[in-house]
């Protein structure tokens, strides 16, 4: 994306916020394990969402005051030790060479910084702390220093957050290039995975091939990887990645690409032998029809509500007819006997971050899906071992999981490239 993309977004997010105001929106601080060993960094969504700035310890100042408004960054001056031991850190010249911003100085000059009379204080609440040390240091034309906690002020400061998750939730040409992107390197990470996957693999075998190919492709996981085998594909959140491949049971992998930040989302649910079992093919052909009727729904005026209903109805109704629910398929549905074996919703918001913050409802509401809204369509089923159920569905789980964005007409699934259908999926295992 270029300078003029974050640009408009600034402006856009001026125009939601009252005259005499000012923005600080603070960039992610590098973090460390111990020590002076880092972790890697990662940039805070909504700062890099407003400057494509990826560096630490940079703060974005807005002013609006009338029609005058001016944008500062205020940045880390470089110095040889610095140099010496990370690198250099770009200068104010560097930062005004890719940036469409008038003001840039560095945090030693930020009694330079003229905050003028200003009514209302816009920031992310979590960065409270460093805006306090950042008003004792600005020029306030204010002596009383009204923008401080003790002169109990609070009235003056707004969240930042909610007003950037709200234009988050629709994506721009730009962004839908770079996640289109990050779900194209992770649906040719899934084919590998599924070419390579063999019987007595470890889990982390295959969570170490998906890694490598990310990286090979300038992408990083865009959030810890779940290689679960067996039992361990009942666990939602299972991440220790550590048994032995089975061949008489499925492996379920959840894992995907970030590239520029910007996230893709990807299941897929395979046979360590290469072939379904029949009780397999039962829940994964369940699954795979009830998520095809999931995309089918999701065009535009339809909230996630209805999509998740869509699932919701297609399981249970696939449930009963399998003899796994008995009763009727209304009765089922509003005492949420299904959820015995489909657990979580069907599907979340997906970009800068692979759950992405924006709101699902307003005014109480489900939010209606408009053209540029990106989100996940993943229903699934769990079975452990259950003793009122035949042995051969014990031990199963199955989620196929892909990346929608809502289009004119209706959809486009962004990681088409993945196979899900079992002679696909087989077919492709067979000849690895």
């Amino acid at each position: 994306m270029i300078s003029k993309d974050f640009a408009k977004r600034r402006n856009k997010l001026l125009r939601k916020i009252e005259d005499k105001s000012a923005i600080f929106i603070f960039s992610e601080t590098q973090k460390f394990r111990n020590n002076d060993v880092a972790y890697d960094f990662r940039q805070s969504s909504n700062f890099y969402y407003l400057t494509g700035i990826n560096d630490p310890s940079t703060v974005l100042f807005i002013l609006k005051d009338g029609k005058v408004t001016t944008t500062t960054l205020v940045c880390k001056r470089p110095n040889d030790l610095d140099k010496l031991w990370n690198g250099q850190v770009p200068s104010k010249l560097s930062y005004k060479k890719h940036l469409d911003i008038e003001n840039i100085i560095y945090f030693d000059e930020l009694n330079s910084l003229k905050l003028g009379n200003i009514k209302n204080l816009y920031f992310e609440f979590k960065d409270e702390k460093r805006l306090d040390d950042i008003l004792k240091k600005v020029n306030l034309t204010d002596t009383k220093s009204r923008y401080h906690k003790s002169n109990d002020l609070h009235s003056t400061r707004s969240n930042l957050s909610s007003l950037i998750f709200d234009m988050r939730r629709i994506k721009s040409k730009g962004e839908l290039s770079e996640i289109r992107h990050a779900a194209k390197i992770s649906a040719n990470a899934h084919v590998n995975l599924i070419k390579t996957c063999k019987p007595g693999m470890k889990e982390f075998e295959i969570e170490a091939e998906f890694i490598e190919f990310c990286m090979k492709n300038q992408c990083k996981q865009a959030y810890p990887a779940i290689v679960a085998s067996g039992k361990n594909a009942c666990i939602l959140h299972y991440t220790k990645n550590s048994s032995t491949l089975n061949p008489d049971t499925l492996l379920l992998v959840d894992a995907a690409a970030e590239y520029n930040n910007y996230a893709s989302d990807i299941t897929r649910t395979i046979p360590v032998s290469g072939k379904f079992t029949e009780h397999q093919k039962l829940i994964y052909e369940l699954v795979l029809k009830s998520q095809q009727k999931a995309i089918e729904a999701c065009k535009p005026g339809k909230t996630l509500v209805d999509i998740h209903n869509v699932a919701v109805r297609n399981i249970t109704k696939g449930l009963i007819k399998l003899k796994i629910l008995k009763g009727s398929l209304d009765k089922n549905i509003k005492e949420g006997k299904y959820k015995k074996y489909f657990m979580h919703n069907t599907g979340h918001w997906l970009g800068l971050d692979v759950h992405d913050p924006s709101s699902y409802a307003y005014d109480g509401e489900p939010i209606k899906l408009k053209p540029g809204m990106v989100f996940t369509v993943e229903p699934g089923i769990y079975i452990s071992n259950d003793s009122d159920l035949e042995r051969g569905f014990h031990n199963i789980g199955v989620r196929i999981e892909d990346d929608i964005v809502i289009t004119r007409n209706g959809c486009e699934v962004l990681s088409k490239d993945v196979p899900k259908s079992v002679m696909e999926i087989e077919k492709l295992m067979s000849h690895a």
